[in-house]
């Protein structure tokens, strides 16, 4: 099937790891890189845009994307993400025979600066909606069309196992994600635990200076989702944190070297699970993250993976299993395994999604 897929499919980003995957599934695929108009633009540009949801960028998203159906005449259009198509573009790219479905890795319904004026009105207009929220079910199902459940996943291609001799990649208690509060609380007390913590991830950075900005504090501020926070240096954090995000082999060199991987939720939104879930298993760590009901049905606790419920959990596991090796290792291997045989990768997933599109 001739697939255009829309998206960030840049490097590192798992936009480009489910295209991939549908390639090797056997799909002629064509890419259409939705974010680039955004990275030539100025700040201000960019900003006012983004608001007013209309202006040069937004009109090179759509003409962009209708080019690339005009030439490629595909049978399905996946969206990935798209908050500035047009409902307009969607009803054009209906007219040259295509299958429209959405799809986005975040939540959309639950937060309201993850929403655009123009997606909210362009959501009803696709044949299918794959959501991965299971939380924001009913709010897909509102729409009135049909919906297909595809939770994340891994790319085995990316995700896997890899060693590196380069001690900046190894540690005891490793985490790769964005600031929130409550993610800073837990992690100062680990590392406060004497234990070896090392942090890669985006705005973090505060902790080494305690500088205020007020670019920082409105991202800080949104990010936080209402929980309170403050800025400040931390001597513990700032030397765990050892940069911003990294992306495909350092990313799997840092997950691989991290013996126990912390797989935080969010507290700004109610996620069940994340792509770390199956990440942090599939490069060969053991995952440690916040126990919940998804997390129980993807993983057997205490063979396949651990959890817990509050800091002091979470502080005791990790002590247990710093100084358990053998213990560690068992439940490592079992998590690896339960990503192969449960077919949590993106090829097994979108496979399964493409069958249910087909039946609906």
């Amino acid at each position: 099937m001739k697939i255009l897929y829309l998206g960030q499919i840049s490097p590192g980003q798992t936009a480009l790891m489910r295209m991939r995957a549908l390639e090797r599934l056997g799909h002629t695929v064509r890419g259409v890189r939705t974010m680039e108009p955004w990275k030539h633009a100025s700040w201000i540009k960019r900003q006012v845009q983004r608001r007013t949801h209309r202006g040069s960028i937004v009109e090179e998203i759509n003409s962009t994307v209708l080019s690339a159906a005009r030439q490629f005449k595909p049978a399905l259009v996946w969206a990935d993400k798209q908050e500035f198509l047009r409902v307009e573009t969607i009803e054009e790219l209906r007219k040259l025979g295509a299958k429209l479905v959405h799809f986005t890795p975040d939540p959309y319904f639950s937060l309201e600066w993850k929403r655009t004026r123009l997606m909210d009105r362009a959501m009803g207009a696709f044949d299918a909606l794959v959501y991965c929220k299971s939380y924001e079910r009913k709010q897909y199902e509102m729409l009135g069309k049909p919906v297909v459940y595809m939770p994340l996943g891994y790319c085995d291609e990316v995700h896997r196992p890899l060693p590196s001799k380069d001690a900046r990649w190894n540690c005891a208690v490793g985490f790769l994600g964005g600031w929130e509060p409550r993610r800073e609380r837990l992690l100062h007390a680990v590392a406060a635990a004497g234990v070896d913590v090392k942090i890669w991830g985006g705005y973090w950075d505060f902790l080494r200076d305690g500088k205020w900005t007020l670019r920082q504090h409105i991202i800080l501020r949104q990010l936080a989702g209402g929980d309170s926070f403050r800025f400040h240096s931390d001597e513990l954090l700032s030397r765990a944190y050892q940069g911003g995000e990294v992306y495909e082999d350092d990313y799997a060199r840092a997950l691989t070297g991290s013996k126990i991987g912390l797989g935080f939720l969010r507290k700004a939104w109610p996620d069940q699970h994340t792509t770390r879930s199956f990440e942090i298993p599939a490069c060969g760590s053991m995952l440690l993250a916040d126990r919940t009901q998804e997390h129980q049905e993807f993983f057997e606790e205490g063979k396949e993976a651990e959890f817990f419920a509050s800091s002091e959990e979470l502080l005791e596991k990790t002590k247990f299993y710093c100084s358990n090796e053998s213990a560690r290792k068992r439940i490592a291997e079992g998590g690896y395994k339960r990503c192969k045989e449960g077919k949590y990768s993106y090829m097994h997933r979108l496979s399964t999604a493409l069958g249910a599109l087909a039946r609906v």
